[in-house]
């Protein structure tokens, strides 16, 4: 090698790596476009057939949790679809890699058993609907409203507007209490043993007709649920909105103790009564 082929080597190389890049450009170019716009147009498919799905169910009054995992479902599934092709276009063997995917599913699908049983008791609780997005429910130890339903886990937020996340795994074989959209409520008062007890009881009783946020539709009951020490316990079970729980709570409490007053009615403090016998002493 004389010395200008000396010179000219490092240049000659970069040549050819640069005709090499420009050949494979110029090979996978199209493949690799091609993939972009089966993406694309997997994208546009989904949203558009997601639209219709979405309309449709919207005509037919189907239920919103049902809607969205059947929305999702149908999205997911059109992703996957243009996802395979473009791998194809990419020139990557669909067959074994699907039989790859399958593997890996298999052998993954030990270690995942908990979250896997979420999303099976999630399925099971869309299409059984115990309950639905909006409810008021009480199930594992929490009562509240059902804010959101998806496979695998269910949102429900309390009285006190506490969030609460409950693995739907926890729900599936549990008791659950459906309230629907009302809330019950009690409401309770003791009264001194000396006080008209029918006098309070029709005070309690006006005091609930009187306000509109308090269900007419569900039985309203007031009455004596207890003969305590130092009172009668009178009790009075009603219904509202999970939002208006503690407004009426607070405001039915305050009117019945201003009604009580207005109407010698005696809401007695604990006391307890000492009969000292003759002969006897307190010491």
């Amino acid at each position: 090698m004389n010395k200008t082929e000396e010179i000219f080597s490092p240049v000659a190389t970069f040549q050819h790596l640069i005709n090499l890049f420009i050949e494979g450009i110029a090979r996978y170019s199209f493949q690799v476009l091609g993939g972009i716009i089966i993406l694309i147009a997997g994208w546009i498919a989904a949203n558009f057939l997601t639209r219709l799905v979405n309309e449709f169910l919207d005509k037919r009054h189907v239920d919103v949790t049902i809607k969205k995992f059947m929305v999702s479902t149908i999205k997911l599934i059109v992703f996957a679809f243009a996802g395979l092709l473009a791998l194809g276009k990419f020139g990557i063997e669909i067959a074994p890699f699907i039989a790859g995917l399958s593997v890996i599913g298999f052998g993954t699908s030990f270690a995942l058993q908990g979250p896997l049983s979420n999303y099976a008791a999630g399925a099971s609780l869309i299409f059984t609907k115990p309950f639905k997005v909006g409810d008021i429910i009480e199930v594992a130890g929490v009562i509240g409203e059902v804010q959101d339903i998806t496979l695998p886990r269910t949102m429900i937020k309390t009285v006190d507007g506490t969030v609460i996340v409950i693995p739907n795994k926890h729900i599936i074989g549990e008791i659950i209490h459906n309230y629907s959209e009302l809330k019950k409520l009690d409401i309770k008062v003791g009264v001194g043993y000396d006080s008209d007890l029918n006098r309070a009881i029709r005070v309690i009783q006006e005091i609930i007709n009187n306000d509109g946020r308090i269900s007419k539709d569900k039985v309203i009951n007031v009455g004596i649920t207890e003969f305590a020490d130092s009172s009668v316990t009178l009790c009075a079970r009603l219904w509202c909105k999970q939002a208006d729980y503690w407004d009426v709570l607070f405001e039915v409490n305050q009117k019945i103790f201003t009604e009580f007053q207005k109407n010698k009615i005696s809401i007695p403090f604990p006391q307890r009564v000492v009969h000292i016998q003759k002969g006897e002493s307190l010491t």
